[in-house]
């Protein structure tokens, strides 16, 4: 599909838009039912999709709609229905169902990802950016968003931009790893355009300012050699200096140790962050502290298993390498009961509590923790999956039934967790001896993914049976 500009558009049509535009506060909705047809006719056109959207807005705000609220999660789900291969097979239609659900609540993010997400199916990168873009206008916090938006800004070339939603990006969750990617990734095409860039005038003598071209030139390697990242500290420690409350600095700081792979020097500097008065208050600097403290063991262990790869029949290596894990076992698991006394309310935690109890085997330890789980939306799901594959391992298949049946009418698209959910339901309903159950989740498994664990051989040997 191609991206066309309004001036392109007939001349009729460029006239009726300027009229809507000029009549968008005195009856937006109306305005909008207009440019949405506009649009569907001509969704290459990414200047009338925002005039439509500033219609949408201000209709919205005009007058909220009770019924609009309580229609939203049925327009979700009935969008989000196998979005993919509608995707592939026709984007154009799929940008359209995702506008009338806007038109319905502008506040829908699961709208405007799926546009966005379309557009680039559709090869209208501009487009897919404006709506990633009015996604984090409306969350901000949302890091898979985030994500979708710094790979269109790469893609487009704003490296720039990319660098500045994943710098926020990190600030709320240090511990990306994909996002710290992406930056490195577009710091090197920004490199890269700037070499271009030399290549036709000197660098710095496109800047009226030296001191902005020293900043400009470092930002764009601050995060691919050690230099910048050290430059980057010394700013911040001079920031600390000064304004001894201010936790960004304390967190640039701790984030390019971490980086650095120093990871007592990022302790230290979130210690020191945790002792203002401000630090004492944020819950996510400690939780910072515990990723980065597992970061640490975790790299020891790296440390001993390379070493053991080269002298395999070391005993001591071996022994060395088992109490490594163990002392990081013992130290997940404390950290995870620390958080959960300090905040019983914070069910986040309780779900990863969970997950530690039921790797060592502490069933009934972890159930608790799952069925409090639940009432937190962000782990919702993944509860209700770990507390059935827990019940299951204790015989309780009809009660992990149950989970796994609520769990899988929450996972609207499919997904590797999706497919998981049908292969453990299917075994419950198996090892209940229910096979025509078992089998309908086995089927629905094997159209999505023949290859899934054993499904196939489940599948064949249930109609050789027959036979």
């Amino acid at each position: 599909m191609e991206a066309v500009e309004l001036k392109d558009l007939d001349p009729r049509i460029i006239k009726q838009v300027e009229d809507l535009r000029k009549k968008l506060d005195r009856n937006p909705a109306h305005a909008a039912g207009i440019l949405e047809g506009i649009v569907q006719r001509n969704p290459g056109c990414l200047e009338v999709r925002q005039i439509l959207r500033q219609a949408q807005n201000k209709a919205s705000a005009k007058k909220a709609s009770q019924v609009t609220k309580l229609l939203m999660p049925l327009t979700n789900l009935s969008l989000t229905m196998g979005v993919d291969k509608k995707i592939e097979k026709d984007p154009a239609v799929v940008m359209d169902a995702a506008e009338k659900a806007i038109t319905a609540n502008p506040q829908n993010t699961t709208a405007h990802s799926i546009l966005g997400k379309a557009a680039l199916s559709a090869g209208l990168i501009d487009t897919a950016i404006f709506a990633f873009e009015s996604f984090r206008a409306i969350n901000p916090k949302d890091s898979t968003n985030a994500k979708a938006l710094m790979n269109a800004y790469i893609d487009n070339q704003q490296t720039e931009e990319a660098i500045k939603v994943g710098d926020a990006t990190l600030r709320l969750n240090p511990a990306d790893d994909e996002v710290a990617n992406l930056i490195k990734k577009a710091s090197v095409q920004q490199s890269i355009t700037k070499g271009k860039w030399d290549e036709e005038k000197d660098f710095r003598s496109k800047l009226k300012d030296e001191e902005q071209s020293v900043k400009l030139e470092q930002a764009s390697r601050a995060r691919t050699d050690e230099e910048g990242m050290r430059s980057l500290i010394t700013d911040a420690l001079a920031a600390i200096e000064k304004e001894p409350e201010d936790l960004n600095s304390y967190r640039d700081a701790a984030t390019n140790y971490r980086k650095l792979g120093e990871f007592d020097n990022a302790l230290e500097m979130l210690g020191r962050a945790r002792q203002t008065a401000s630090g004492k208050a944020d819950t996510t600097l400690e939780r910072l502290v515990f990723q980065i403290e597992r970061e640490k063991m975790a790299a020891a262990i790296a440390t001993k298993e390379a070493a053991l790869e080269q002298d395999p029949d070391n005993a001591s290596l071996q022994s060395e390498l088992e109490a490594l894990r163990k002392e990081e076992l013992a130290f997940r698991l404390e950290q995870a009961k620390g958080l959960v006394q300090r905040y019983p309310n914070e069910f986040g935690y309780r779900y990863e509590l969970g997950e530690l109890y039921l790797a060592q085997g502490q069933l009934d330890d972890s159930i608790k923790e799952f069925q409090l789980a639940q009432r937190n939306p962000k782990v919702r799901v993944n509860a209700l999956v770990y507390l059935g594959k827990a019940y299951k391992q204790k015989g309780f298949y009809d009660l992990a039934a149950e989970q796994l049946e609520l769990a899988k009418k929450e996972i609207p698209v499919v997904n590797e967790q999706k497919k998981d959910v049908l292969y453990e339901l299917g075994s419950c309903y198996e090892q209940q001896g229910d096979m025509d159950k078992a089998m309908a989740e086995y089927k629905a498994l094997y159209g999505m993914d023949i290859a899934f664990r054993d499904v196939a051989e489940k599948i064949d040997a249930f109609y050789s049976s027959k036979r």
